[in-house]
C-alpha cells in the first residue's frame, strides 16, 4: 500500500524521537491468533476492564484482565486508549502530555506489546482551559510572552479551582506553531512539546492539529495530508482520539485537509503554498462513528475539539448558520452528532471570540443540539500587537486569552479569560468624542487612512457624545444595560471596527513595516459592538453586561475618558 510505504519512510526519517508511552505492566499478557498488537491497561497494578483501545481504525475493549488484542495494519503509526472516566493517564516527569498513546514499529508483521498505566481521580467536577493559536515561531518574543505572560495568568486563574481539589486540563485547538517558520527559525511542533515541559506548563495538555502544525516541506501528492502530520504524530501522537473526563466525552479531531499545492510564499524548507480545505478524512469519520457508538447514554455531553470553526452565523450576528466543512464531511459529521442532546464544538483558527447557537437556524433542525465556541488566539494576532509595544489583541480587537469551561457532572458553563486582564472584565467602553479627537490629531493615523481609505476613519465620526462598547465574548443570550443619571439609554448593536485595534495593531503593522498591499484596506468589522448616545460629553454612565449564566459584569464609565493604545 502506497500510504503505508510513505509512512515507513517518514518514520525512518525521524528516529530520534521516542515513543510516547514506554510503560511496561507486570501483569501478564499474550498475543493470540493474528493479533500484532496487544497489551494491558492497569491502575496501581490492577487491570482496568472496558477501556477502549484503537489504532485509529478499529476499537476494542479491554477484558477482565485489562488485556486487549488488535490485528492492525499500523497505518497511523500509533495505538491509543480512550482514557476512561474517573482516571487520568500518567505523565512522565515534567512532561505534560498524557501517556495515552504509543508509537508503533514500522514492521506490520512485528508483534508488539504496548501497556498503559492509569491513576484514579475524581473528575466528575473538572475544568477545561480551551486554548488556541499559540503560534510559537521563535520570533516576535513569542516564547517569552507565552512563558512569562500567558502561562502565569493561566496559573493564577486556575488556582481557585486547584484549591477546591478540582482537576484542570488544557485542550489546545491547534496552530501551536507556525510551519512557514519551522526551517527558518528552527522551531517546529516537536520543539513546542519540549517548551511545555521546560516552562512547567500547569496542566495536562491534550492537543489537536491546526493548519500551521502540518509540515510545509511535504510535497503535494495524494498522501500529503497524512504525510504532513508525521512530525506532529511523533510529538503528540494520534491526530484524532477521545477521552472521558467525568460525565463528559471529549473528542479531538483534525478538520484541516492539507494540500500544499506548488506555489505560494517562498520560505526556507517550504515546498508549496500551504493551502488546505476544511473536512474530515473518511477514516476519521469511520472511527468517530465507532467511538460514539460506545456512548449509549445520549444525554452524555459531547465536546469536540477541532482547529477551524464548523458552525458560524452567516451574517456574523445571528440566525442562519453556515457549515464550513466540505461535503460529504458536513452531512456525515452532523448525522453522527444528531443522536446526542448536548454537543459543543471548541475551535480556534479565526483569532476571535464567537459563540454560535446552531438552534437559531430553524431551517436546519438537525444541528439544533450544537453550540460552536470559536475562541480567540493565545497569540492574539500572531504576537504582532505586543511586538509593537501594545496590548495583546486578537484579529478583531478583543484581548488575547482563552476560554475556561467549568463542568459539574453534566452541567457545562464557560467564561472568557483575557490574558492581561482579570476575568471580571469582559468589555471595554470607548468615549467616541475622545476617539474622534485622537484620530483627527494623530499624524500616523492620517497617513494610515490616506493609504487605506476604505478603513473606518474615526476622525469622521459624526455622532456627538456617543459611547461604543465592545463585549469580547458576547453571545445572543446575553444582555446589556446602560444608564445615565438613573435613566436607561437605548443600546444599538452594530458592527464596527475596534478603534484600539486600528492604532495598536493595524497602523504599526502597515506603516511601520511598509506593508501597503490592498488586503490591508479591508475593514475588520466586529459584531460584538454596542452603541449608545448620551446627553452630554461629561456625564457618568453605568454599563452592566449579563451572560447566559446570570453573571453580571459592571463598569462605571467616567467621561471624558481618554483614548490610547493602552487604555483600560
Amino acid at each position: 500500500m502506497r500510504r503505508t510505504l510513505n509512512l515507513l519512510l517518514l518514520l525512518l526519517a525521524f528516529t530520534t524521537a521516542s515513543a510516547q508511552s514506554t510503560f511496561t505492566s507486570a501483569l501478564k499478557a499474550k498475543a493470540k491468533g493474528k493479533a500484532n498488537l496487544y497489551g494491558v491497561v492497569e491502575c496501581d497494578g490492577k487491570p482496568v476492564e472496558g477501556v477502549a483501545v484503537s489504532d485509529g481504525y478499529q476499537i476494542v475493549l479491554t477484558n477482565k484482565k485489562g488485556q486487549y488484542l488488535l490485528t492492525s495494519e499500523k497505518r497511523n503509526g500509533n495505538v491509543f486508549i480512550t482514557i476512561p472516566s474517573g482516571y487520568e493517564a500518567l505523565c512522565d516527569g515534567n512532561d505534560v502530555v498524557p501517556q495515552f498513546w504509543a508509537e508503533l514499529s514500522s514492521d506490520t508483521e512485528a508483534v508488539e506489546r504496548h501497556d498503559f498505566a492509569l491513576k484514579a481521580v475524581n473528575n466528575d467536577r473538572h475544568v477545561i482551559a480551551a486554548v488556541a493559536d499559540i503560534h510559537i515561531a521563535n520570533h516576535h518574543n513569542d516564547l517569552s510572552n507565552f512563558r512569562d505572560i500567558f502561562v502565569p495568568r493561566l496559573k493564577e486563574e486556575i488556582e481557585q479551582y486547584r484549591k477546591q481539589g478540582i482537576p484542570v486540563y488544557t485542550f489546545c485547538l491547534g496552530d501551536s506553531t507556525h510551519e512557514i517558520y519551522w526551517y527558518d527559525y528552527l522551531y517546529d511542533i516537536g520543539d513546542f512539546r519540549n517548551t511545555l515541559a521546560e516552562i512547567n506548563y500547569p496542566t495536562q495538555f491534550f492537543n489537536t492539529m491546526g493548519n500551521h502544525d502540518n509540515d510545509g516541506a511535504t510535497p503535494c501528492n495524494a498522501d500529503t495530508d497524512f504525510n504532513a502530520t508525521t512530525k506532529y504524530r511523533k510529538a503528540f501522537g494520534p491526530t484524532y482520539y477521545s477521552v472521558n473526563i467525568g460525565k463528559v466525552h471529549y473528542v479531538m479531531l483534525d478538520n484541516i485537509h492539507y494540500i500544499n499545492k506548488p506555489g505560494g510564499k517562498k520560505a526556507k524548507g517550504i515546498v508549496g503554498s500551504r493551502n488546505y480545505i476544511h473536512d474530515f478524512t473518511p477514516e476519521q469519520l469511520a472511527w468517530l462513528k465507532k467511538d460514539l457508538e460506545l456512548i449509549t447514554d445520549k444525554s452524555t455531553p459531547i465536546v469536540i475539539g477541532v482547529h477551524a470553526p464548523i458552525y458560524r452565523y452567516k451574517n456574523g450576528m445571528k440566525g442562519k448558520i453556515n457549515i464550513s466543512l466540505s461535503e460529504p464531511s458536513a452531512s456525515e459529521f452532523t448525522a453522527l452528532l444528531r443522536p446526542f442532546q448536548n454537543v459543543h464544538i471548541l475551535s480556534g483558527h479565526a483569532h476571535r471570540n464567537r459563540t454560535t447557537y446552531a438552534a437559531e437556524d430553524k431551517s436546519q433542525p438537525e444541528i439544533a443540539n450544537i453550540i460552536d465556541h470559536n475562541i480567540v488566539a493565545v497569540s492574539g494576532s500572531l504576537w504582532y500587537s505586543s511586538g509593537f509595544g501594545g496590548p495583546m489583541l486578537g484579529s478583531l480587537g478583543e484581548p488575547a486569552g482563552c476560554k475556561i469551561f467549568t463542568i459539574d457532572d453534566k452541567d457545562i458553563k464557560w467564561y472568557f479569560n483575557p490574558t492581561q486582564l482579570p476575568a471580571k472584565e469582559q468589555f471595554r467602553c470607548f468615549d467616541m468624542n475622545a476617539v474622534r479627537d485622537y484620530f483627527k490629531s494623530n499624524g500616523e493615523a492620517r497617513v494610515f487612512f490616506d493609504k487605506f481609505p476604505d478603513r473606518t476613519d474615526y476622525a469622521k465620526w459624526d455622532v456627538d457624545n456617543a459611547v461604543m462598547i465592545h463585549v469580547w465574548d458576547w453571545a445572543n443570550d446575553w444582555k446589556i444595560k446602560v444608564t445615565e443619571n438613573g435613566k436607561e439609554l437605548k443600546v444599538v448593536r452594530k458592527k464596527a471596527e475596534n478603534p484600539q485595534m486600528l492604532i495598536g495593531l493595524d497602523l504599526p503593522n502597515t506603516l511601520w513595516l511598509h506593508k501597503f498591499d490592498k488586503k490591508n484596506n479591508k475593514r475588520k468589522m466586529h459584531p460584538h459592538m454596542f452603541h449608545v448616545v448620551t446627553s452630554a460629553p461629561n456625564t457618568t454612565i453605568e454599563v452592566t453586561v449579563t451572560d447566559r449564566f446570570g453573571n453580571e459584569y459592571h463598569q462605571t464609565m467616567e467621561r471624558p475618558k481618554p483614548f490610547s493604545v493602552h487604555m483600560k
